[in-house]
């Protein structure tokens, strides 16, 4: 019988009960506060599965002296927080959620480009002062027709795509291997290189992982290449971009707008003054109530799938 801690005190009840189902002992946390590196390396001596978010960075040290398979399961998209080395090990299982906040970060991209494009911030702040719409900085604008330009093409630019197509917007996208993304043709995508979709299009969402390739993809030349009137969108990593470079484009052209989803406590430095071409969100694209529960049950799933594959290996 395996035993599983969980660090979280709200996992969902139908993703428990899978759990119990396959014979997994689970643990839940009953505070919810985040353990450190310490605790973490006690609780991976003591479980068979461990169940974390993006925040706990787990390294290969961590697991010295552990002889016994681990699962680590990790309520999240991104891989970044977990040492590439674990993912080639024999002993090390890594499983994550892919698909649960798809919808939820969509969403959100979607909230960003049209509260900038319809200026709904500063519009709301003018009407708590002078209430003179003549006090807005740049007219709104309509983003039917514009043309998006989509960096990645996994599930939640797929989704961006969808939506794109419902506001008649003209699509094209950036990827590694086009050849893999046929699908997409039935929305009238375009695949371009990235130095073309940076330079044409008048809104830019980056939709890809963190990995050693794209750290600073986006970077200040690239940046340099972007319309001065563009809306650029990053609910990815913040490390994808330079963020630094970006907010400093952004005070150098009022018409170039802005919109990030990151963990700002990075990045106090650089965002020392509220814009009215920027708006930040600290990181919460992906947690949604619905995403949430999603992504319990996506991991629950995953953890029951593997361990009935490896069983029958």
């Amino acid at each position: 019988m395996l035993k599983a801690y969980c660090i979280f005190n709200d996992f969902n009840k139908k993703a428990y009960e899978i759990l119990k189902n396959v014979g997994i002992v689970l643990e839940i946390s009953k505070t919810g506060i985040r353990p450190n590196k310490s605790q973490l390396i006690e609780l991976l001596k003591k479980y068979d599965i461990l169940i974390i978010g993006a925040k706990e960075k787990i390294t290969k040290d961590m697991l010295n002296g552990i002889k016994e398979k681990r699962i680590i399961a990790t309520l999240s998209v991104g891989l970044d927080h977990i040492e590439e080395e674990l993912f080639n090990s024999n002993r090390i299982k890594i499983i994550n959620c892919p698909k649960s906040n798809v919808i939820s970060v969509a969403e959100h991209i979607f909230s960003l480009i049209l509260a900038l494009n319809k200026r709904i911030i500063e519009a709301n702040d003018i009407s708590y002062t002078t209430g003179d719409k003549l006090g807005l900085s740049q007219k709104s604008e309509e983003i039917s027709n514009k043309t998006l330009g989509v960096i990645g093409a996994g599930n939640i630019s797929s989704e961006v795509i969808k939506i794109a197509n419902a506001f008649n917007m003209k699509i094209c996208c950036n990827t590694l291997h086009p050849e893999k993304h046929v699908d997409l043709k039935k929305y009238n995508v375009e695949f371009l290189d990235l130095n073309v979709l940076l330079s044409t299009s008048d809104i830019i969402t980056v939709n890809i992982p963190l990995n050693k390739q794209n750290r600073n993809l986006i970077s200040k030349e690239k940046i340099s290449l972007i319309k001065k009137t563009a809306t650029f969108i990053n609910t990815s990593r913040a490390e994808i971009v330079d963020i630094e470079e970006l907010i400093n484009y952004a005070k150098e052209n009022k018409t170039f707008y802005v919109g990030l989803d990151i963990d700002v406590d990075k990045y106090k430095k650089v965002l020392n003054q509220k814009m009215n071409n920027v708006i930040i969100t600290p990181h919460i694209a992906g947690v949604t109530k619905e995403a949430i529960n999603r992504m319990d049950i996506e991991l629950a799933n995953n953890i029951k799938d593997y361990l009935n594959l490896d069983n029958h290996q």
